[in-house]
């Protein structure tokens, strides 16, 4: 069993909630779709736990300003703010890490990528069917696991015909394909506040959502005390 992980956005309580969860779950290799860090207070922390207990990571948008604070250009304000006291915090340990980290990784049928497969390095949400669409063309295996809007969401394509699947679980059945948002650990946008990720399992082809509970006042205190901007301590408790 796999466990799927993304933005993480350096929330050490969420992620360490997540671990836990997973092993609860009997899953023996994690593979996390990166957003390590950016927005929570221990950047440092998360990727070496990542660095730590995963199979394989790959590189996110925020892992990727924080390598170089060029690619923070198009980020709000706040997202800015965020970045550059990460960069400030983070080890020359950990910044190696993140400069070794691919753009994608292939393994067990499945392609994992932060953003849209398409062209990873260009951070594309996969947002509308025409994005969708967009994304299979570009995916050769039968799944492709992706993060980057921090909402869950699992697609369908069979025959040409694309479906968005409502359940927590799905089994892709032979001859088609899937794309799944596993959400976000450290940060969700879609009203709940709980931690989220997948579980795979290869042999199956059954992906499953879950969300886990964590103490997300601590993480909110943190947030605070390091000086970070307080709307990201704010947001935590409302999924948003």
């Amino acid at each position: 069993m796999i466990a799927v992980i993304s933005d993480i956005h350096a929330n050490l309580e969420a992620l360490e909630a997540t671990l836990a969860d997973a092993k609860s779950q009997g899953v023996n290799k994690i593979v996390c779709l990166g957003d390590i860090v950016g927005y929570g207070a221990d950047p440092n922390r998360c990727v070496e736990r990542i660095h730590e207990v995963a199979a394989a990571s790959v590189l996110g948008n925020h892992d990727a300003a924080t390598l170089d604070e060029r690619g923070a250009e198009n980020f709000n304000a706040v997202a800015r703010v965020a970045i550059q006291w990460t960069r400030e915090q983070m080890s020359p340990e950990n910044m190696e890490i993140l400069r070794k980290t691919p753009l994608e990784y292939i393994a067990d049928g499945a392609l994992y990528v932060h953003a849209s497969p398409e062209d990873p390095n260009l951070w594309n949400y996969v947002l509308t069917e025409t994005d969708a669409r967009a994304a299979f063309d570009c995916c050769d295996e039968f799944i492709c696991f992706i993060g980057h809007s921090h909402v869950p969401v699992r697609l369908l394509l069979t025959n040409g015909s694309l479906e968005v699947v409502p359940d927590a679980s799905l089994a892709v059945p032979q001859g088609a394909r899937a794309l799944v948002n596993v959400g976000s650990v450290g940060q969700p946008r879609d009203g709940d506040w709980r931690a989220s990720y997948a579980l795979f399992d290869p042999t199956t082809r059954q992906v499953t959502s879950r969300r886990v509970e964590y103490d997300c006042q601590a993480a909110a205190a943190k947030i605070l005390a390091a000086g970070l901007p307080e709307v990201l301590a704010r947001r935590l408790a409302l999924g948003r």
